[in-house]
């Protein structure tokens, strides 16, 4: 009787969890950097946990959960809702600017990227266009789990006609009082793909409270050819940053790629490194 009831206890709690299909996912990355002469070692990893259900009313629910090789919390997390209203992110997501930027970034580690900016809500609305897509982002003051929790709002899209891809979105923030504070953020940018060639030019700009805008911008290209990535970034940050990035990166197949990758900063000498790994998605 008592291997009965603890059975049918264990069973009760196992039901919810059987409900959802569950998948696991993600990566590990090891690589060798050499910074003017001095050498870094470094691993880098993660796994993320999907969760998906389906309500009782039809809607799609998902749970992300991103942990890092030390156990610890990586980043957005978040739990999904969707339905005929589109999809909703919740947690530490994505803002409306960074549903559509970092076209340029194709490294591992040494490309730049534009800047991280996220938000507690992202709603990526219904599609009313064939190969648009338009979302709206919300923020908090603090947001559990992220670093740069702000509150305010952001608008974005994204255009596609078949190998051409344009975008552009905005963030507006609440804060005020610090001159220095980023108040808006915005990203115009375009992509475009043929025959293994893919070329895209972004630009960022940030304006402060006080007026004061600075422009980064970014241009990148790849040529793929079999199991060979041949690709370049270059970035221009307001006279602070002139970075000229150049890698290679090769499939062993399994998921496996191993790359070189080799960043030179005209304005910041000491930026200067080369980086040597190899990687493993699964």
């Amino acid at each position: 009787m008592k291997k009965i009831i603890a059975t049918a206890v264990a069973m009760a709690f196992a039901a919810p969890v059987m409900a959802a299909d569950i998948t696991i996912t993600g990566d590990q990355e090891f690589s060798w950097q050499t910074n003017n002469g001095a050498t870094t070692a470094s691993l880098d990893g993660d796994f993320n946990v999907k969760a998906s259900t389906e309500t009782a009313g039809g809607f799609s629910v998902s749970a992300d959960i991103n942990i890092s090789e030390e156990a610890g919390d990586d980043g957005s997390a978040s739990l999904t809702v969707s339905g005929p209203f589109g999809s909703v992110d919740l947690g530490d997501t994505s803002s409306a600017v960074d549903a559509v930027d970092d076209t340029t970034d194709w490294g591992y580690v040494l490309t730049s990227g534009s800047a991280n900016y996220d938000a507690a809500v992202l709603w990526t609305l219904p599609s009313i266009v064939s190969g648009l897509s338009l979302y709206v982002s919300a923020g908090a003051d603090a947001t559990d789990g992220a670093a740069d929790g702000r509150s305010g709002t952001g608008v974005s899209f994204k255009y596609s006609a078949g190998d051409l891809s344009v975008r552009y979105g905005v963030n507006s923030y609440d804060d005020t009082g610090v001159a220095a504070t980023v108040n808006e953020v915005s990203i115009v940018a375009a992509t475009y793909s043929m025959a293994g060639f893919s070329v895209a030019a972004e630009t960022m700009t940030t304006t402060t409270e006080a007026g004061t805008e600075v422009d980064t911008e970014l241009f990148g290209a790849t040529y793929t050819t079999g199991d060979l990535t041949l690709a370049v970034e270059t970035l221009e940050n307001g006279g602070t940053n002139d970075v000229l990035t150049v890698g290679a990166h090769y499939s062993l197949g399994g998921g496996v790629t191993a790359f070189v990758e080799q960043s030179t900063d005209d304005i910041v000498t000491t930026a200067d490194t080369t980086a040597v790994g190899v990687t493993m998605k699964f």
